[in-house]
């Protein structure tokens, strides 16, 4: 894989604290990532281009929290907050689609560079990297394609930062809401992180049954749910819960080199004005099929072990090292 997808590893600060309420510990967690996409995208202290990429990798993490607590919060309530901030992605993800898909032939090219003739696939790099800054220029002047994410996220953060959530105090009372409070707790979690771990584990017996892109980047998605829920409650124990929160962030990258492989020959089948040579065309189709049988065949491995419990036995054995915690 290539540098820009290492290292692999957990999120700074996207965790509980030592003796943090779980209630109001998801809250401000989901708090500080709606602050770190909207700073982004209002600030000027990083590009554009990074901010929409943080923006993104920022709603996952959210996404992901809010799957924890889906049991609670009911499904009326999780599919709407869910599709309001998979919307909000979605109106600039083809800025970040671009610019992987430029990373993917580079990556390419560095691990085949050796077998090939001098040049190939760089003027299929130029072009894509090209076709990405047109796309971007599109997205940062259209103010009301930023103005419309940055609106929704803040109003999804004011959502959240009127979620009721029982205090630390267990005497404290609950004030009265529409919506379900967040419990201190370990259920308030527990069921929603096996659900989790179950539709990443059914994803990846789809995937191992009909190894279609389809298959596995839906793999891939659930993967990265589990692993940012995971580390979410890492501190309970860093050494083992910690590690698991790197594996599974190495099988998600694997999972999305393959997807951007596939996604590369899919644009390049689509858009032939890319690579009009028809051999180096043919060339990139084979070198890409070769590269996604070993990714493929590596994150079969890492998955067979991390999906290897039954899934109310991996939330059980996560509850015992959360009591063990809060002892």
């Amino acid at each position: 894989m290539g540098q820009s997808r290492l290292p692999a590893v957990p999120v700074a600060d996207f965790n509980l604290n030592p003796g943090e309420a779980l209630a109001g510990g998801l809250r401000r967690l989901s708090l500080d990532q709606f602050d770190l996409a909207l700073t982004g995208l209002r600030g000027q202290s990083i590009s554009r281009d990074v901010a929409i990429h943080e923006m993104r990798k920022a709603s996952k993490r959210i996404r992901a929290l809010l799957r924890m607590v889906r049991p609670v919060i009911g499904e009326r309530v999780f599919k709407a907050e869910n599709g309001a901030l998979r919307d909000a992605a979605r109106l600039v993800s083809g800025v970040r689609d671009g610019a992987v898909l430029v990373d993917a032939v580079g990556r390419m090219r560095g691990r085949y560079g050796h077998l090939l003739a001098p040049g190939v696939f760089v003027d299929l790099e130029d072009r894509l990297r090209r076709r990405h800054q047109r796309m971007l220029g599109r997205v940062l002047n259209d103010d009301d394609v930023l103005e419309h994410v940055v609106g929704e996220l803040h109003r999804a953060r004011s959502r959240y930062a009127a979620w009721p959530v029982e205090m630390e105090d267990p005497s404290f009372p609950i004030r009265r809401s529409s919506r379900k409070p967040i419990t201190n707790s370990f259920s308030s979690i527990g069921s929603g992180i096996a659900a989790t771990y179950r539709d990443g584990q059914k994803q990846m017996k789809s995937a191992i049954a009909a190894p279609t892109p389809e298959h596995f980047h839906e793999w891939r998605k659930h993967v990265k749910y589990l692993r940012h829920q995971v580390e979410i409650v890492s501190p309970v124990w860093p050494e083992v819960v910690g590690g698991l929160a790197t594996s599974l962030s190495h099988l998600g990258d694997v999972l999305g080199d393959d997807h951007d492989q596939s996604e590369l020959v899919r644009l390049v089948a689509s858009l032939p004005e890319l690579m009009p040579d028809p051999d180096e065309r043919n060339l990139l189709v084979a070198l890409s099929q070769q590269r996604r049988r070993e990714l493929q065949g590596a994150a079969v491995v890492m998955g067979r072990r991390i999906y290897a419990e039954a899934p109310d036995r991996f939330a059980l054995r996560l509850e015992a090292y959360w009591s063990a915690w809060r002892v």
